[in-house]
């Protein structure tokens, strides 16, 4: 297991000392992003049907972390009001978010079954300065987990939409999360009705499930794709035993996150050589000119104005790349363009591609 990655047994959360500190010091926080007038805001639903008294935390992101899954405490709280809806004032920055709402009898600080539930799919999400981020939460009642010997270890389990089986489904298994989940899976295996088995040696894992309305198995979740992180992620399994899962799609609502006034992300637009606009191109921020690696941020495809969004803080120096294709190199001819944002770059960019 990676350092500093906790395992589905320790996320209880801190003791009661050290939470009333961190509690005083994310109020001071968000009273001071309070007044700036910046953070994130938006609905939580489950099911259709808006959640009240649901718990949403913020926590600051770096890379090798990822929120709960590493053990950063939250730097801010709130609960949704009657209608589903919340703000949360924050500090500029790259925040992991999540949702929680305890069942009767349940008190851990983790998600337990019967929770309602949701690790939000476009985290990190980034806080701008007086700008409000939408962020929309659809939630999950957390499922069972069973444990059994077996000759080999495994995982197992199905992967469900509105209860039922999901077809045309694709499962990532990470050894962890430093890769904020972007870039190669250690496994990723088409599903092609629901159920799955993946033989694995001994370790901890973490499960993610993707559905993409356009198809194929890379890109960022856009408006209507389904797609969760499994609720009670990370799994370990131990020498000779099965782990039987089920992980719960949702899909990714506009509704949750209507908002014209919302930070969108800095703005790229992708130019053919005779300078027309170029739909149908992804743009993927890199930290360094090599453009190699996973990507900080992509943005969706390009409209038929050329233009989408990258979610990186403004003025923050990047380096970009426009291309066709997600996954992998660039293919043999593959059209292609680079840009940079930040550092001189400035926070809009064009991004003309040879073809």
């Amino acid at each position: 297991m990676s350092p500093g990655v906790r395992t589905g047994q320790d996320r209880a959360g801190p003791p009661a000392g050290r939470f009333l500190l961190l509690l005083l010091l994310a109020t001071f926080a968000s009273a001071r992003a309070e007044a700036a007038g910046q953070g994130v805001r938006g609905r939580a639903s489950h099911g259709g049907v808006l959640v009240e008294g649901l718990v949403v935390s913020a926590y600051p992101y770096r890379p090798g972390t990822f929120g709960p899954l590493t053990g950063v405490d939250p730097i801010a709280r709130t609960e949704t009001a009657t209608d589903g809806t919340y703000r949360l004032a924050l500090p500029p920055g790259r925040y992991v978010m999540d949702g929680l709402k305890k069942a009767p009898g349940n008190s851990d600080g983790r998600p337990e079954t019967g929770d309602l539930y949701c690790l939000y799919a476009g985290s990190p999400v980034v806080v701008g300065p007086a700008t409000w981020t939408a962020v929309g939460l659809n939630l999950v009642q957390v499922p069972r987990e069973a444990r059994e010997s077996a000759p080999r270890s495994r995982i197992r389990g199905t992967i469900t939409l509105d209860g039922q089986p999901a077809v045309k489904v694709y499962l990532y298994l990470y050894a962890d999360p430093a890769s904020g989940f972007r870039g190669p899976a250690r496994l990723l295996k088409p599903v092609p009705s629901g159920a799955f088995q993946v033989r694995t040696p001994p370790g901890t894992y973490y499960l993610v499930a993707r559905q993409r309305a356009r198809g194929g198995p890379y890109g960022p979740v856009a408006i209507g794709d389904r797609f969760n992180f499994y609720p009670r992620n990370p799994v370990t399994v131990g020498a000779g035993e099965s782990v039987t899962v089920e992980i719960p799609l949702v899909e990714r609502l506009s509704q949750l996150e209507e908002d014209p006034d919302a930070y969108q992300g800095v703005a790229v637009t992708v130019v053919g050589p005779d300078g027309t606009p170029r739909p149908g191109f992804y743009v993927l921020a890199y930290p360094s000119p090599t453009r190699s690696g996973p990507p900080l941020a992509t943005g969706p495809a390009t409209g038929t104005d050329g233009l989408t969004h990258l979610p990186v803080e403004p003025g923050r120096p990047v380096f970009l790349r426009a291309r066709r294709s997600l996954g992998g190199p660039l293919g043999e001819g593959e059209p292609f363009g680079d840009g940079a944002l930040g550092a001189g770059g400035g926070d809009r960019a064009v991004i003309r591609v040879t073809e």
